[in-house]
């Protein structure tokens, strides 16, 4: 939106954009249209608590569900159907339960389809079937619906009138049914949630029905499969000579055994290779001369060498015994001696047959340990023979584990099955019963009215702000200075009917001292009068530099009331004993001349061509001295604008300018013709007259616009035939501006 400013002398027109509406903008437009706003919301209001009189009550019942997790954790035998829920586990419940495979078996159980054939037959016989039996021809199809058609019906409607939602962030489903009967609402409910719980149960036992079939088939091809398996492992055995017992391969078994005779079979080599090397050193060097004591102490385990080597030690003892008591050589001791010799031989002698023995013990030792180990060496060949075909069977024992493991856990899946097919279960449960709603839940009177007075007020503040917006007009000062840039002069009233009574045809309204035409002077006191006071006083103080002595009236359109506003405006100058001329320059539609002046011949255009005098061409009110020169036009006249600007009409303006204090020229309207234009140099300052709410700004803006030097000379603007008690409900316009009551009793109470 656009808006001229001005910024004083040799101001120019500024074309700027429309503040947006701030709050104090928004309270006076609910001000202003309060009654709009009252009506719309009113009926907006009226409409919502119709509908709550005319609506049917609905009655809602709500059951909950627990979905209990543990419960059925508790129960199953087959705990791969069943589990702990997450969040959307719950969600997908909640669909479940709005499905249509759960309203068709609540429909099917509570018969609803039936019921509603029912009512459609005890409806058809109402007058409100009537009268809809014969408009619905017209509008649709009178075929009566089939079963499958009431049944889809009924099943929309169903889904419309249900309501799941989970209850938070718990496992709890609240359900609620809608319904004009309150006992219907609750058995619907509380039947919903049992054709949920046996929905579930069913889908248990087919899910563990089917499982059963499949594990049966599953179980029989595992079964072939581990006999198989187990048939491969043992020909692998018999193929490959693979004995097993208890503690592992008899060939591991074998190997073990052997490596132990081996190991102490050389045990054996290394001890008789011992003794036997003692024995044969002991003989070798020379052991029948040597002590007995060495001889002895190796074998002193063997019962001869022990018998001998006590005979020996005896004989040694009496031999030292003897040899003292009877000295060396005495027979005895000679005896003796050659006793003793006879069993070291003998002693010797026997140490060499156990050195024989000896010998003999060590080389069957050393053939039984080149025994073992010819055998050993056999045996570990034959073992990694047997590592590698094992390599081959730990694979066939493998498979066949696998297939046996598979085949007794599907066994046990299978039994699993059957038991959970005879005994189901379901994780959820019913916690609260619906119960028969004892009040109805719809409609909500105070909500819906309450909702609909506050969407009226809404409504009735959008269609207020439409018609603001829509209202192209000047209906306060603020808007004439909001838009126009301009000053607002003053709001004239619009005058009663007694008063805009017009003059009879062919009088003056000079003639008459009522009137429209005479509202300064038949009340001087009047909001009307007071307002042209102050733009005579606009006029004195202008803010040009240059006296203001020509001011012209001028306006947008016609009828906008300027010729009365100029009539009255010289009239009120004159009665205050100034000298004053009235000029009626509108020159296409001369309308003060006809109504001061019918039946002259003679006007303005005769004084400016000189073909008159002013005595002859005007004419002198005789109530207020002031002097009119009509426009006496003999017929259309093209360029009327040239006459205007002529030299002649500001010759004729300073010789009026030399004899009266003030000019008054009516102006024809601004925006059909440029006459106006052409005055701005014999005119110096211009009264702008606005038609209160009918004078369109954007018109009146585009219009000074085009005209700057006009805009340039404006004093103000006046808003012309108001309507004040609009006025003041639009804007508090009298204590921001002037109070009514004053207007008639300032000054004059005693």
């Amino acid at each position: 939106m656009l808006r001229i400013d001005k910024s004083g002398p040799g101001k120019s027109l500024n074309i700027q954009t429309e503040g947006e509406l701030d709050l104090v903008n928004l309270l006076q437009v609910v001000r202003r249209q309060k009654w709009v706003i009252a009506a719309v919301a009113g009926a907006v209001a009226s409409l919502a608590a119709l509908y709550c009189f005319v609506a049917t009550p609905q009655y809602t019942a709500s059951a909950e569900l627990l979905i209990d997790t543990q419960q059925a954790r508790g129960l199953e035998v087959m705990p791969q159907l069943t589990g702990v829920m997450d969040s959307s586990g719950i969600d997908s419940q909640v669909q479940i339960l709005q499905s249509e495979r759960i309203a068709k078996a609540v429909i099917k159980e509570l018969k609803l389809v039936e019921a509603k054939k029912k009512e459609i037959e005890e409806n058809g016989n109402s007058v409100f079937s009537s009268v809809a039996g014969f408009l619905l021809p017209f509008l649709v199809s009178n075929t009566p619906m089939s079963d499958y058609e009431l049944e889809r019906t009924q099943v929309i409607d169903f889904g419309k009138r249900l309501r799941v939602k989970r209850v938070g962030l718990s496992y709890v489903i609240s359900i609620d049914y809608r319904a004009t009967n309150a006992v219907q609402a609750a058995d619907v409910a509380n039947q919903l949630a049992e054709a949920y719980i046996v929905d579930q149960l069913e889908a248990k036992y087919q899910a563990t029905r089917r499982a059963s079939v499949w594990l049966q088939d599953r179980i029989a091809e595992l079964r072939d499969q581990a006999l198989a398996a187990d048939r491969a492992v043992q020909d692998f055995k018999a193929k490959n000579n693979i004995i097993d017992t208890q503690r592992g391969l008899i060939s591991d078994q074998q190997l073990s055994e052997l490596n132990t005779q081996l190991i102490t079979a050389r045990t054996a080599v290394a001890e008789a290779k011992a003794r036997y090397e003692r024995v044969n050193s002991i003989i070798k060097q020379g052991g029948v001369t040597g002590t007995s004591d060495e001889v002895v102490s190796d074998v002193l385990n063997n019962q001869v060498i022990s018998l001998l080597r006590t005979q020996y030690l005896d004989a040694v003892k009496r031999e030292a015994d003897w040899s003292k008591r009877y000295g060396p050589d005495h027979i005895a001791v000679v005896n003796l001696n050659n006793e003793i010799k006879g069993l070291q031989r003998s002693l010797f002698t026997e140490l060499s047959r156990i050195a024989e023995t000896y010998k003999s013990d060590y080389e069957i030792a050393r053939a039984r340990e080149a025994s073992l180990s010819s055998s050993l060496e056999q045996l570990m060949v034959q073992a990694k023979l047997t590592g590698q075909a094992q390599v081959e069977l730990r694979e066939l024992e493998s498979n066949a584990q696998s297939y046996r493991a598979l085949y007794d856990n599907f066994l046990q899946r299978f039994m699993q099955a059957t038991q959970q097919q005879s005994f189901p279960i379901t994780e959820a449960r019913l916690i609260t019963d619906a119960s028969t709603p004892l009040r109805a839940s719809s409609p909500r009177t105070t909500l819906i009215v309450a909702g609909g007075l506050f969407i009226g007020l809404l409504a009735g503040f959008g269609v207020g702000m439409w018609r603001e917006r829509m209202n192209r007009t000047f209906r306060l000062p603020a808007d004439v200075e909001r838009y126009l840039g301009l000053d607002c002069l003053g709001v004239l009233p619009l005058l009663p009917s007694s008063v805009a009574t017009p003059v009879p045809a062919g009088q003056s309204a000079f003639d008459s001292s009522t009137g429209i035409m005479r509202q300064v002077t038949s009340d001087p006191f009047s909001r009307f009068s007071e307002t042209l006071r102050s733009v005579k006083v606009a006029a004195d103080v202008s803010i040009h530099s240059r006296a203001v002595k020509v001011i012209g009236i001028i306006s947008t359109l016609p009828k906008e009331g300027k010729s009365t506003v100029s009539a009255n405006f010289a009239q009120l100058i004159a009665h205050s004993g100034q000298r004053c001329v009235l000029i009626d320059g509108d020159l296409r539609n001369p309308t003060l001349t006809r109504r001061l002046a019918p039946g002259r011949s003679v006007g303005l255009l005769d004084l400016v061509f000189g073909k008159a005098t002013l005595e002859e061409v005007s004419i002198v009110d005789r109530m207020t001295g002031l002097r009119f020169i009509p426009a006496v036009v003999p017929g259309d006249i093209v360029h009327t604008n040239e006459i205007l600007a002529s030299e002649q009409m500001s010759a004729v303006l300073d010789a009026l300018k030399r004899d009266v204090d003030y000019i008054v020229i009516d102006f024809p309207p601004l925006a059909p013709v440029v006459d106006v234009l052409a005055s701005t140099h014999i005119v110096d300052g211009y009264v702008y007259v606005l038609d209160w709410g009918s004078s369109n700004r954007d018109l009146v803006m585009n219009t000074l616009q085009n005209a700057h030097a006009v805009y340039e000379k404006v004093l103000g603007c006046l808003l012309n035939k108001a309507d004040l008690k609009a006025l003041r409900s639009l804007e508090d316009y009298g204590s921001k501006y002037y109070y009514h009551k004053y207007y008639a009793s300032y000054g004059r109470e005693s």
